[in-house]
């Protein structure tokens, strides 16, 4: 059995009912929570920058595979190989980014950076299914295999995004230099 043992059950009943005696014995107590400490602009920026960073580097291998996912003929095993590695460093990194708090303001270079990153993933996984279902020589699959070069202009959106949190990055050390 993998669910929770009675004891386990019953420590989890002891410890609401402590807090709900405790609450009503002293009205106006409740239990501590730790506040939420506002984390740095810059620190933000940076770790924002770093995750670009990161799926920038790993776009011209991205580039490469999704290229050789589109020339004719079958695919070698290593470029699936690489294409299903390229899939989860996407894939990492957005759940990387998912859990980075930004303030309101930067939320919206967060969520579209999300959305690129999203992208580079997707095709990725497309493109190998195309290689792979190319093997039944079906003309519609070749005819969207021959189209596929590269990520494309996500890949240039997504360095446009980085060049932006860069400048934005360097505008708070900037200041913070001269506070």
């Amino acid at each position: 059995m993998h669910g929770p043992t009675a004891s386990h059950q019953s420590q989890s009943a002891d410890h609401a009912g402590l807090l709900h005696r405790a609450s009503r014995v002293l009205p106006g107590w409740r239990p501590r929570r730790r506040p939420v400490e506002a984390v740095p602009r810059a620190e933000q920026l940076h770790a924002l920058l770093a995750l670009l960073d990161e799926g920038i580097a790993a776009q011209p291998s991205a580039d490469r595979a999704v290229a050789a996912c589109g020339e004719p003929g079958p695919v070698s095993g290593a470029v699936t190989q690489t294409a299903g590695e390229l899939i989860s460093v996407y894939r990492r990194l957005n759940v990387r980014l998912s859990r980075l708090s930004v303030d309101d303001d930067l939320d919206p270079l967060k969520q579209y950076a999300a959305r690129l990153l999203t992208y580079h993933q997707w095709l990725l996984h497309e493109a190998v299914n195309l290689a792979c279902a190319a093997v039944q020589k079906d003309p519609r699959v070749d005819a969207v295999r021959r189209r596929l070069h590269g990520i494309g202009r996500p890949g240039d959106e997504l360095r446009a995004v980085r060049d932006r949190v860069d400048a934005l990055a360097a505008d708070v050390d900037e200041q913070e230099k001269h506070a």
